[in-house]
């Protein structure tokens, strides 16, 4: 690398931190807090929804079962 691409990274690195780069800095820390926050929602996130999947499906499948129960009645009753 020529010298001339490189001073301007070596002046910034040498001067620390500006105005810009402390909010900045804020920033990128709410940015991983949130992240990580968001790592340890989402197996509970998961649970939950296959929790409400799986009772869905055990009422479809007990609507479905009383559904058949009814319409053997109404054919036993319609042969009679």
């Amino acid at each position: 690398m020529s010298a001339s691409l490189t001073l301007p990274v070596l002046a910034k690195f040498m001067s620390g931190a500006t105005m810009y780069d402390r909010p900045l800095g804020f920033r990128f820390d709410a940015s991983r807090r949130l992240h990580t926050e968001e790592l340890q929602v989402q197996p509970a996130c998961a649970r939950t929804e296959h929790e409400y999947r799986r009772a869905q499906a055990e009422r479809a499948a007990r609507e479905r079962t009383e559904l058949e129960e009814r319409m053997d009645r109404i054919m036993r009753t319609r042969r009679a």
